[in-house]
């Protein structure tokens, strides 16, 4: 039942955003009776908890040989709900602290993957929020092709150390 109130949630946040996200609203959703999410969750605080947790689940890295590209058109398109969603996530963590940091949790996982393959830590966090915003961009120009190009042109700086 929690799993199904989770993506409940989250389908929600990729519909209709996070106004669209209430108690009732996700118990309907989810097909679950009412007093659900305060059984599981203990209420909307825990939910949008969950919610960040079960996101970060469905976005965690695949293969570690997917490249940027194929995550990126993933995102824009089989996955693009759960994008929509995580955009919708990470505005609501900027008022709630808890969130935020789960939030900034989940994005150690693509940072730390570029410093694997021999990113500096210093360019790694800006090169996902360069990420984040053609993804963002893409999303709200409704367009499923990025041009990469000057991403790629700032990770080849970045690992060849000439940033």
């Amino acid at each position: 039942m929690p799993q199904r109130l989770v993506a409940a949630g989250l389908a929600l946040l990729a519909a209709d955003g996070a106004a669209g996200v209430t108690v009732r609203s996700v118990e309907g959703r989810a097909g679950a009776p009412h007093g659900s999410v305060r059984h599981h969750f203990g209420g909307l605080d825990g939910l949008w908890q969950a919610l960040v947790d079960g996101l970060l689940e469905l976005e965690r890295p695949g293969v570690a040989e997917e490249s940027v590209e194929a995550v990126v058109r993933r995102w824009l398109g089989p996955d693009a709900p759960i994008a929509r969603a995580r955009y919708e996530l990470m505005l609501v963590s900027t008022r709630d602290p808890g969130l935020r940091a789960k939030v900034l949790q989940g994005r150690k996982v693509f940072v730390e993957r570029l410093v694997a393959a021999g990113v500096a830590a210093s360019a790694a966090e800006p090169l996902v929020a360069m990420l984040d915003g053609l993804v963002l961009d893409a999303i709200l120009r409704g367009r499923p092709d990025v041009d990469l190009t000057l991403w790629k042109l700032a990770l080849a700086a970045a690992t060849t150390n000439k940033l």
